[in-house]
């Protein structure tokens, strides 16, 4: 995360993928309801991450995240580090389909 900076509350200029807007920070209690549609990941686009709220610069990784919140739909973006200890250390999760027993079928 060399060369980024803290940002204020203000959301960085640009259009988000996200369904609706939302406020320019989430808080805590907000990232911990947040739960994982789809991900992408790339180069910083100058968004402060959603966890530590320092900016992601074009030299760090940002981890971009679709994310269902509250019944709509929030863009959320990361530091790898900073998505890894969102997901509580867990890798994403595949869904699988249910599976039926063999003698069941």
């Amino acid at each position: 995360m060399n060369g980024s900076a803290p940002v204020d509350d203000q959301a960085s200029a640009g259009e988000s993928r996200a369904a609706e807007p939302r406020p320019a920070r989430l808080n805590v209690a907000a990232l911990r309801r947040a739960v994982s549609i789809r991900m992408w990941g790339g180069k910083g686009s100058g968004f402060a991450c959603d966890f530590c709220r320092v900016t992601v610069g074009p030299d760090d990784v940002e981890y971009e995240v679709e994310a269902e919140l509250d019944g709509g739909t929030v863009m959320l973006r990361f530091h790898y580090r900073c998505h890894y200890a969102w997901t509580g250390g867990e890798e994403p999760r595949v869904a699988e389909e249910p599976r039926i027993a063999a003698d069941r079928a």
